[in-house]
């Protein structure tokens, strides 16, 4: 297994998950990351099994670039879940020795438009073992990254977490993936929420769970509060989510747009908290809203409809895929009509929305991922 766990997002579920699927199997595993496993943090965000994955781990590779990342160890099968950001490919790779999961083909993106936060990434693990001199060679690194992330997908069987990913890698790379949704823990989120509270403990408040980076669109559900509150529709929105150590600039852009448009008394911002706090809030809420357009899947919105939250979307992305028609949204015109449907919505129709997402849970990901693997290594993937 080739991963980073401690971020503690999608890829690292992911990650774990596989890994407990494989020990199911009776199949040892290493880890190749690029830090060690901080196993109490993955406890409080994946619980126990994160320990007992953890401690099943024959060998745990710490490495300090991608240059090194080779061994003298042959192994039966590789399994790359950070699929979507590291370049990760060795010449004996084949669809029937190398799994990668890509979550969304990210890294494409990030070399063709030459991000400088990429830039950073690739300097740091590609590059940490080059002279100074290429070192300073922006252009050659992006053009070996583009390489490694053209072969590693070509050489290995591709998974990927939905349709709208499916089509976005097969137009990009002409090569058809196979569909396996990310891990999400339905049953906690429903048994905590959904069938513990009812419309009249919730307060009509529009939750946002996102991180505070650029990437995550905060800026859309800001927009689209303050229609919101100029209509006079909910109660107010609280956005939580975690704030990068030593980045702060874009949160306190965001604080800046919620001054500019006098909605201090509408959104409250949530930072770093405990995971009780975000199930109590989860709780307390009616309305999920999900302001990033292209969402690949949306483990999130699925933890949120798990608990009975309904989910206010916008009409590109994975999410599209079990999100209602009707919670969907293009404008912030629509979105405001979306949010004061949900916000009307019954008791029986969150126990529908709830039940709608079983299908996602970690069991049924577990089983399809563990035949993918008895399908690579009975040779039944295609070449």
């Amino acid at each position: 297994m080739h991963t980073s766990l401690n971020p503690r997002g999608g890829s690292e579920r992911v990650a774990i998950t596989a890994m407990h699927a494989l020990s199911k199997m009776g199949i040892e595993t290493d880890l190749t990351t690029f830090e060690k496993p901080d196993i109490s943090k993955l406890e409080s965000a994946y619980g126990e099994v994160a320990t007992s994955v953890i401690k099943r781990i024959k060998t745990t590779n710490i490495l300090r670039s991608l240059r090194n990342i080779q061994s003298n160890k042959h192994y039966d099968l590789t399994i790359n879940t950070h699929g979507d950001m590291l370049p990760y490919f060795l010449p004996s790779f084949s669809k029937r020795n190398a799994i990668t999961y890509c979550h969304f083909p990210l890294a494409k993106y990030l070399i063709d438009s030459k991000d400088p936060e990429y830039a950073r990434f690739l300097s740091r693990t590609i590059l940490s073992t080059m002279s100074p001199r290429r070192k300073n060679s922006s252009q050659k690194y992006f053009e070996l990254a583009r390489s490694a992330y053209v072969h590693m997908l070509k050489k290995s069987t591709v998974l990927t977490n939905s349709e709208f990913s499916r089509g976005v890698i097969l137009k990009a790379f002409g090569i058809d993936s196979i569909v396996l949704s990310p891990p999400v823990d339905v049953d906690f989120f429903r048994n905590l929420s959904v069938l513990s509270s009812s419309s009249d403990n919730r307060k009509d408040i529009i939750l946002v769970i996102a991180r505070f980076h650029p990437t995550k669109k905060i800026e859309n559900a800001i927009r689209l509060a303050k229609l919101l509150k100029e209509r006079g529709i909910g109660s107010g929105m609280k956005i939580v989510g975690n704030l990068p150590p030593g980045r702060p600039g874009y949160y306190f852009y965001l604080r800046q747009m919620v001054d500019k448009y006098d909605l201090k008394d509408y959104i409250k911002f949530e930072i770093n908290v405990r995971f009780s706090k975000l199930l109590k809030l989860m709780q307390e809420s009616k309305v999920y809203l999900h302001p990033l357009i292209g969402e690949p899947f949306g483990i999130s919105t699925v933890e949120a409809m798990s608990s009975g939250l309904i989910p206010v979307v916008t009409d590109v992305g994975g999410h599209t895929e079990f999100v209602p028609s009707k919670y969907q949204f293009h404008t912030f015109g629509q979105g405001v009509e979306a949010v004061s449907l949900a916000l009307m919505a019954t008791d029986s129709e969150r126990i529908l929305i709830s039940n709608s997402v079983k299908k996602y849970s970690i069991r049924s990901f577990i089983d399809r991922f563990q035949q993918i693997v008895k399908n690579v290594y009975s040779n039944k993937i295609k070449p």
